[in-house]
């Protein structure tokens, strides 16, 4: 039996070397578990928008960033921290992927090694602190939070929040003067990465409890008195929690249509459910995907069962409190931690169940099965190597089963097929896979998932904008039209997303005129925005409106959005400049770009383009395109029509034409793959001036 512990040496022990080397083994082991995730590639569901298209973060390290980081609220989110992390990474190793996703492995396993040494501070056990710390860190629901960039949110403050738990560690020890300022200053750095730090008071309450032993006291008034001054000294930290919370209500609001329509009855019926699957998942941790869908409700037996097994299982945590705490403490962690994020609390398509949500919540589990087996071991000393055996094959098994799971997140063309397989109702995961395929110009392809999004949410105008846009690229202009006039009901106006996907739409379809009106529409007075400006840009440039275009321009230049950022959104500008022959001028911009995003697939394609296409350009210019065109190839898995179509144009450039000829040959079997006619007609033609040893035209 293991009751709280009273002997300050042994609940706070010293630093001993046994316990540094188990520190260390379980940072390098931690580090290396996930180590492939150093290669993966921006997800292209939130990464995007995080970090290349967030323009407080693009241009790096720099003081307007960081004071913008603490000014602005950022899709709905105030999250400085955070940011300034992005901004650091980007300052370290470039723009790429690699240092954000290495920036997020090295701080799980830094939260691996710190969870060891917090549990071990309190309870002077090593080996149970070591199993629990290891189960946490290397369970595959950790996967989500360390794979995805856009979730450096939970590593992050798990980070703060376990420096948080070693500083009220100190604060408590016999003989510390008990200053409260350390623990409340972690918090609020943790607090500004996530908002879920919002339950450490209430974590650090039942740590009082168990291990730490601070609540133990006489019997009747004295013990309620002995939990009031407990409760009473973390008033700052109740006080940060409540500020918090009332900073995400008004920032973040109530998005999500289902949030906004289902009752508080329906919500809460929800709730219990919700925390059994998250037990589920930690047992059994099959079938993980990003993406779950919401249309799917719990049975009335599953909405009346899981509370009724919910509270049983808490009635029984409180009536062994006193032989086996840990349990409650366990348990209670669990549900107090998961509570701010649980479905029905939480309303939305996208996190109506999340791995991520089990970071913080996933110690409790861990604390029960570490001490709980430990308990056994001395209670029945024959049950000790079969328990070792087991505590080893849960280790093993999660050593196993999380390189499988991490390699679905290496891109979103990985990821995305298997959200779809595992929750073929989503909406959400069909559309993020139809992006991914749109992106790899696989447009016949994205086009059925886009569709069936619009057809699971036929009232989401983001949905069908993007289907819109993938019927215009395939040269289906009328169905485009109709897709995107199905949102617009009169009389009300026509919502400025879908303005801009129409007026997108009719740029590719060559209708400038058309594509001019709708952008200028799409754009807010006086807005900034790049995404639709830049396409303006180019309508204006195409249609021959070069004093319009060139004021647009000069209004981009004022976005604030990095040299990086800035530097991609005017490339129409420098293109139409290039076009007008100046090629020098145009070129030194060009080759800055490229050599600035040297893993963009799509700004090396299209300066290796111009460069190919260019008829006085020099051998040097020349080269330069082949690199770069053979880069985006390479990029692109070889996969890309398009890529290859330039690398075909770059060859022909350097005079080599038969490899030109062949090159264009796998670009075509591409295009025709994805039902692209109008690129396929394009290739068959450039096969046969390549053959006759003639350069494509700009």
């Amino acid at each position: 039996m293991e009751q709280p512990m009273n002997d300050s040496s042994t609940r706070f022990p010293r630093w001993t070397g046994a316990a540094f080397a188990l520190a260390v083994l379980l940072f390098f082991a931690t580090a290396a578990l996930f180590w492939p995730a150093t290669d993966f590639d921006f997800i292209h569901l939130d990464d995007t928008l995080y970090v290349p298209g967030n323009p407080m973060v693009a241009g790096g390290l720099h003081w307007a960033g960081v004071r913008q980081a603490f000014t602005t609220v950022y899709e709905q989110w105030w999250l400085p921290l955070l940011w300034l992390s992005y901004m650091a990474d980007i300052a370290a190793f470039g723009p790429g992927p690699h240092g954000h996703h290495l920036a997020n492995v090295l701080l799980h396993a830094a939260n691996a090694a710190l969870l060891f040494w917090v549990l071990f501070r309190m309870t002077g056990s090593r080996w149970r602190s070591a199993f629990a710390a290891a189960l946490f860190a290397w369970h595959p629901l950790r996967v989500e939070s360390v794979a995805w960039i856009t979730e450096r949110k939970d590593v992050l403050s798990g980070l703060f929040f376990l420096l948080a738990l070693l500083a009220y560690v100190r604060q408590v020890r016999p003989g510390a003067p008990g200053r409260t300022w350390p623990v409340a200053g972690l918090m609020l750095l943790g607090l500004m990465a996530k908002s879920i730090l919002v339950v450490l008071p209430f974590l650090l309450l039942l740590l009082d409890f168990w291990p730490l032993g601070r609540g133990a006291g006489t019997p009747g008034q004295d013990g309620w008195r002995r939990w009031r001054h407990l409760a009473a000294e973390k008033i700052p930290l109740f006080f940060l929690s409540a500020v918090f919370i009332y900073l995400t209500l008004v920032t973040h609001g109530t998005s999500g249509g289902e949030r906004a329509t289902a009752s508080w009855w329906v919500r809460l019926a929800l709730v219990a459910p919700n925390v059994v699957a998250y037990l589920e998942k930690t047992f059994w941790p099959a079938g993980l995907t990003i993406l779950n869908p919401t249309d799917a409700p719990a049975s009335i037996l599953v909405v009346w069962l899981a509370p009724a097994g919910l509270a049983a299982l808490t009635f029984l945590a409180w009536r062994f409190r006193r032989q086996q705490p840990y349990v409650l403490v366990g348990w209670l962690w669990f549900l107090v931690a998961l509570l701010p994020v649980v479905r029905g609390i939480r309303f939305d398509e996208q996190s109506a169940f999340s791995d991520r949500y089990t970071y913080l919540p996933g110690i409790g589990i861990g604390l029960i099965l570490a001490w709980g087996a430990g308990a056994l071991q001395e209670r029945w000393s024959r049950l000790r190597l079969p328990l070792a055996a087991a505590c080893g094959l849960a280790l093993a098994a999660c050593w196993a089963r999380t390189p499988a799971q991490l390699a679905w997140w290496r891109n979103s063309l990985t990821l995305f097929p298997r959200a779809v397989r595992l929750a073929p109702n989503s909406a959400a995961a069909h559309v993020s896979l139809g992006n991914a395929l749109f992106d790899a110009a696989r447009l016949r392809e994205a086009e059925t998932h886009l569709g069936e999004a619009t057809r699971l949410h036929p009232w989401n105008d983001q949905y069908r904008a993007n289907w819109g846009m993938v019927l215009a690229q395939l040269g289906r202009a009328g169905e485009a039209r109709e897709a995107l006039r199905a949102v617009w009901r009169d009389p009300e106006p026509m919502p400025k997303l879908v303005h801009g996907a129409y007026g997108m739409a009719s740029l590719q379809l060559g209708e400038y005129e058309d594509a001019i009106r709708h952008l200028e529409q799409a754009l807010e007075p006086g807005s900034g925005k790049p995404g639709y400006r830049v396409e303006l840009i180019r309508a204006l440039f195409e249609s021959g409106a070069e004093d319009r275009a060139r004021k647009q321009v000069a209004r981009l230049e004022g976005w604030p959005g990095g040299e990086i950022r800035a530097a991609a959104d005017l490339f129409p500008y420098y293109r139409q400049r290039w076009q007008e022959g100046a090629h020098a001028y145009a070129w030194t911009y060009f080759r800055r770009l490229a050599e600035k995003e040297p893993d963009n697939a799509a700004t090396l394609n299209n300066v290796a383009w111009l460069a190919a296409t260019a008829p006085d350009a020099p051998e040097e210019m020349r080269q330069s395109a082949r690199a770069y065109a053979q880069r985006a190839v390479e990029l692109t898995a070889f996969g890309n029509a398009p890529a290859l179509d330039t690398l075909a144009a770059a060859q022909a450039a350097c005079g080599d034409f038969p490899a030109a000829a062949e090159t264009s040959r796998q670009a075509l079997a591409l295009a025709e793959r994805a039902g692209d006619e109008k690129r396929s007609d394009k290739l068959r033609n450039r096969i046969g001036d390549y053959e006759q040893g003639i350069r494509p035209l700009p």
